[in-house]
């Protein structure tokens, strides 16, 4: 189809859409609506409202949908990414290399051990950690290494896996964007010593609040990390190690159960959505304007559909948001370039690519909610302010 008879077709359709938002929330709970009511139902008859049974059966089914011997529920994705670096023992002194390019949680958290983040730049592809950057990053007091699987693709996680075993370096993998993903078979959170995901509510499976949880295969990790999520008490009052409140409710657990057998059915239409976006970009002669999210290793899970506007972002947001479409950048300015993290003494500059992608990405709507004529309407807004 030429872009000339896209147009046609497009222009021609009475669309009903007046306005796609970048997420709803809610309508995700109509077709689930009973089934959270029931597991919470439960969870207030038997009074288990901190841990308990709910949340224990909440970690076995995330554990065996991640293939990972062992799960543990946190307080959130942030302290999922603490309590692993603290069960690794990282602390002052230490340092922990990561991504630049993503939420403020990943490096923010590093802090909070003690430890000092290195940032390390991204492939301009994936967006996510260059592995080739890694090893000339290492020195004696490097502990870790944080890859963040962005938006839903997995981290190339084969080399990083080689640099970790060459200088003995724990993995643990900020999976908080990426459940349900996999890198060449294997599932995010199941690749390195831990892995770190978050059930905020704008997640693939969120919740109806803040929640996390980590993953291990490691008998050892598994029992320190318990005993750190309620403030190191083993048995209770007995504090051989330091801990914090990083317990997950129950009512959370319930909503994640709930949820959880249409995960499966969520991520595929995700990806229908994002083959769809693909296609309509480039029936409407779009791609010399914007490039597409690639999908470089198979079992991206698109928790964001990330295009890169080379000089006219900005105001294709504005253009977007005056059409009522969502839209949003993710992230505007990297963290090396963040004002709390002056002290590292990083410059505009020193990581290229991290600092163009917060210049020209932009997330437009993709969850499973959205259907056909939402990605057209889309499409036509932008076929509108690039081609009139």
């Amino acid at each position: 189809m030429s872009p000339e008879q896209l147009r046609e077709r497009l222009d021609s359709r009475p669309s009903p859409v007046s306005e796609v938002r970048l997420l709803d929330i809610t309508a995700s709970y109509h077709q689930i609506l009973n089934k959270v009511e029931k597991e919470m139902a439960e969870t207030i008859r038997s009074g288990h409202f901190i841990l308990g049974p709910k949340v224990s059966q909440l970690e076995e089914r995330i554990a065996e949908y991640c293939q990972s011997k062992y799960a543990v529920g946190v307080s959130s994705g942030t302290d999922a990414l603490l309590i692993a670096l603290m069960a690794l023992g990282i602390g002052p002194g230490d340092e922990v290399i990561t991504s630049p390019y993503t939420f403020f949680a990943t490096a923010g958290s590093i802090i909070r051990s003690g430890a000092k983040p290195i940032f390390v730049d991204i492939n301009d592809v994936t967006f996510n950690i260059k592995p080739e950057h890694i090893e000339r990053c290492i020195t004696s007091n490097t502990k870790a290494i944080i890859p963040v699987h962005l938006y839903g693709q997995c981290s190339d996680m084969d080399p990083i896996l080689k640099v970790s075993e060459k200088n003995s370096l724990a993995i643990i993998e900020d999976a908080a964007q990426a459940i349900g993903s996999s890198y060449k078979g294997k599932p995010a959170g199941s690749i390195g010593d831990m892995g770190c995901f978050s059930f905020f509510p704008a997640k693939n499976l969120g919740g109806f609040g803040d929640g996390g949880l980590v993953t291990t295969n490691s008998k050892e990790l598994y029992e320190q990390l318990k005993i750190i999520r309620v403030h190191g008490s083993e048995p209770k009052y007995y504090h051989n190690v330091m801990g914090g409140n990083f317990r997950l409710d129950a009512l959370q657990a319930d909503v994640l159960i709930a949820k959880l057998s249409f995960l499966e059915g969520w991520t595929n239409k995700r990806r229908e959505n994002a083959q769809r976006y693909h296609q309509l970009f480039k029936d409407s002669a779009l791609t010399p304007f914007i490039q597409l999210p690639p999908e470089v290793f198979s079992g991206h899970v698109y928790n964001q559909y990330v295009i890169r506007v080379e000089n006219r972002r900005d105001e294709l947001r504005m253009f977007l948001n005056s059409k009522r479409i969502g839209c949003e950048i993710y992230y505007p300015i990297p963290l090396h370039l963040q004002d709390c993290f002056k002290s590292l003494g990083y410059k505009n500059g020193d990581l290229p690519e991290s600092e163009k992608a917060a210049k020209v990405t932009l997330a437009l709507p993709i969850s499973h909610e959205v259907d056909q004529a939402q990605q057209e309407y889309v499409v036509k807004t932008i076929q509108q302010f690039f081609l009139g």
